[in-house]
């Protein structure tokens, strides 16, 4: 009875452990990363804060709208050595793609900086988010509970 309390204990701990974000390293970012956008659980999630009946309509409304564009849209980040980041955004067979920098704070978490490319065509602002490699993805500080915005490696 004590080992299996002691292997249910150990599952447990081994499992609340795997989901904390771990230090990025170069060699763990390293390569080609797809951002998912996970915009009808972002919607659901705003819905449900909603002050009326009419503000959830609404954005129930522009969810449908809003997550068939979001098919259409493919948004890839390629790391490469010393801080550069390719950025391909494919939006309706429209592929655009534009240089950028990144970095690994103190904090141990992987920085993208502010990115505007020479078309106007779109536009990241980082804004010192904070991207956390947990579970093998990487996390956007602002949606580490929810996990709606993260990124996985493609190759």
């Amino acid at each position: 009875m004590k080992l299996k309390a002691l292997t249910l204990l150990s599952l447990i701990l081994l499992l609340g452990f795997s989901s904390q974000a771990q230090k990025v390293e170069e060699k763990d970012i390293l390569g080609t990363w797809k951002l998912v956008i996970d915009i009808e659980n972002e919607m659901d999630e705003e819905a449900e804060d909603a002050d009326t009946i009419l503000e959830e309509i609404i954005i129930k409304s522009v969810s449908g709208i809003v997550s068939g564009v979001m098919e259409n849209i493919e948004i890839y980040f390629e790391f490469k050595k010393r801080g550069n980041v390719i950025v391909t955004v494919n939006a309706y067979d429209d592929v655009d793609e534009d240089e950028g920098t990144w970095y690994i704070n103190r904090r141990g978490y992987l920085v993208i900086e502010d990115i505007d490319d020479d078309d106007d065509k779109f536009s990241i602002s980082a804004h010192d988010d904070e991207w956390k490699l947990i579970d093998g993805l990487l996390v956007s500080d602002e949606h580490e509970e929810d996990r709606n915005v993260y990124m996985t490696k493609v190759n």
